[in-house]
């Protein structure tokens, strides 16, 4: 049973691509078979990550799923081999298209009779985009009720105590995880971490890197610690091999 991690959110510019290129950099990093896909029709952030070899897949025309292109994707999916983890980034431009196909068409348990387990993954964050963000969160539930979510607390933009919310508990009443992201001084961590990501680095090439001196390189390897600490913590990958089982 391969374990597949679906990205989702309709508020753009809340780290969305970074949190898919943190989960497949720990998937690698803790020895796991990976395969990423790409799906952002305008922003194609996971496929310049070179190390990570995403591949470029295409399922919109125009505003609309082109049925023939997802089910090329889904097609992808399901001839992963056992064990392995696919990591699947989509825009914020096809949130609501993507989301309504994929429940109409059950592909969760299509996937799942198919062999595989599905988990959507989502970004909750501080400041302005705290409502959209939330209010996306509140769209998955509802068109994913028996598919667990794992919920990305990203405070980049702002605190957030999410873990006491209503929807945080019912997600957790229903098998989904939150994961909250560390916060960082933006003056330090955050500016190097921001540079990391705009260079489309993963930590391992930041740390190898010119562009980054022997302190930022330091940082860098401390909060990547930290990060892979919390996913470990999370239980993503024991989850997913329980599943397997």
């Amino acid at each position: 049973m391969a374990s597949i991690n679906m990205i989702l959110q309709g508020k753009g510019g809340v780290g969305k691509s970074f949190t898919a290129s943190l989960l497949s950099q720990y998937l690698v990093d803790r020895d796991q078979l990976l395969a990423c896909l790409d799906a952002d029709p305008i922003n194609a952030t996971l496929t310049a990550y070179e190390a990570l070899k995403a591949t470029k897949i295409e399922i919109m025309e125009g505003d609309s799923i082109n049925s023939r292109l997802f089910d090329t994707m889904i097609e992808k999916l399901i001839q992963l081999p056992d064990e392995a983890f696919a990591v699947v980034d989509s825009g914020a431009s096809t949130f609501v298209p993507l989301a309504a196909y994929m429940s109409e068409n059950n592909v969760a348990d299509f996937l799942k009779d198919s062999g595989h387990h599905l988990t959507l993954h989502t970004l909750i964050t501080g400041g302005q985009a705290e409502g959209d963000t939330i209010q996306g969160l509140a769209s998955l539930m509802d068109c994913f009720p028996d598919t667990p979510i794992t919920i990305w607390v990203n405070p980049f933009f702002g605190q957030i105590d999410f873990e006491n919310h209503k929807l945080a508990k019912t997600n957790r009443d229903q098998g989904g995880t939150t994961i909250v992201l560390p916060t960082y001084k933006k003056d330090t961590f955050g500016y190097d971490l921001e540079l990391m990501l705009k260079s489309r680095l993963t930590f391992a090439q930041a740390i190898n890197s010119g562009k980054f001196n022997v302190m930022a390189k330091q940082r860098l390897k401390i909060a990547r610690d930290e990060i892979w600490n919390i996913l470990d913590e999370s239980g993503l990958i024991i989850d997913a091999q329980e599943q397997q089982e």
